[in-house]
């Protein structure tokens, strides 16, 4: 199996691995803060596709914390951005507010990590079937036709989800679709905590490589919106963050003097920020760690890499609240596709 650092299905991910390829100029990215959220906005070219390992579109990444600390205030700032959002690509594509909808789930409600997009369209307010029994009960300036479907996973059905939602906009002939999605992040400060919208569309399990046949606007000829949040790392990410976590906290504790023979005290004393750490000179880390102190990020993601996955143990991985997660997260997504669909839902 092949070896590839940038095995995410975030763009802002991507970027990182790729900063030494590419020129700033070459790039055209925006970042602002909205209500103590960082939102970054990318914009990836045609002839950008190869490099970056992503489809040409338009990337929005929503940075925040408020999922996994239950911050209720925030949670419901993120509802509305992710609408806002959402309204920025009705505007991009020239999307009625009359327009049909068709709302995708995907993934595999068995497995938790993977049930994001089936529990948002329990959550969706469809209405195409009142417009078409019983128009005289909606209030068509007000709402949208909407329908939703879940359409499970290629292992269950035995059919492509591409196939699947191709087969029924042909029938249904809505006017735009969203799809929402559980992604793969290559660090663990990023799993559960970013949400990425975007009109690029979407290949189903390519963060976990299980890619699959593409939903987009290329293979389906109406806009693609794609909202997508990852819950899952594998374990190569989670040694090689772990590994640097630890060079960083005893580069801390030799930092505040503490005895280079009681680097782990008895009693934790809390949560440090070690992402802006000063690591120790080389000789120091050789000392400490050996040739695994001075190797880069991608030598040593590529021998934990070689040394896991002949042995199968290169597992996906999630948080153990990933249950609360995935029910707080799922409110959030739904929530902001709603608004973002109906006039009258606040």
């Amino acid at each position: 199996m092949e070896f590839k650092t940038t095995r995410t299905d975030l763009i802002i991910e991507s970027l990182e691995a790729t900063q030494n390829q590419i020129q700033p100029n070459d790039l055209k990215i925006k970042e602002y803060i909205v209500d103590e959220m960082k939102i970054t906005e990318v914009l990836i070219t045609k002839d950008q596709e190869e490099l970056f390992g992503k489809k040409s579109g338009t990337y929005i990444t929503i940075d925040t914390t408020a999922i996994v600390e239950n911050d209720h205030e925030t949670l419901l700032k993120i509802q509305k951005q992710i609408a806002n959002q959402i309204h920025l690509f009705f505007e991009k594509y020239e999307i009625q507010a009359d327009a049909m909808g068709l709302i995708v789930g995907l993934g595999n409600d068995n497995v938790t990590p993977d049930s994001l997009g089936p529990s948002v369209i329990e959550n969706i307010f469809v209405t195409k079937h009142i417009f078409d029994l019983h128009p005289e009960e909606i209030d068509p300036e007000g709402f949208r036709p909407v329908c939703a479907i879940a359409p499970g996973v290629m292992g269950t059905t035995g059919i492509e989800t591409a196939e699947i939602v191709h087969s029924i906009i042909k029938d249904v002939n809505p006017g735009f679709v969203i799809v929402i999605d559980a992604l793969a992040a290559r660090a663990l400060t990023r799993v559960n905590k970013t949400i990425q919208i975007s009109d690029a569309g979407i290949s189903p399990g390519s963060g976990v490589g299980n890619k699959r046949k593409e939903i987009s606007y290329d293979t389906l000829n109406i806009p693609v919106i794609s909202v997508g949040i990852p819950t899952v790392v594998d374990a190569v990410t989670i040694t090689n963050d772990a590994i640097d976590m630890m060079i960083k906290h005893i580069a801390y504790s030799l930092k505040n003097k503490r005895p280079s023979n009681n680097l782990v005290p008895e009693h934790m004393s809390g949560k440090k920020d070690l992402q802006n750490v000063d690591l120790p000179s080389e000789e120091v880390l050789k000392n400490l760690f050996g040739e695994l102190g001075v190797m880069t990020n991608e030598e040593k993601q590529k021998l934990i890499f070689e040394v896991l996955t002949p042995q199968g143990l290169n597992y996906m991985v999630t948080t153990k609240e990933i249950d609360t997660n995935i029910k707080d997260l799922t409110h959030i997504v739904s929530r902001g596709i709603n608004l973002a669909l109906h006039k009258n839902i606040n």
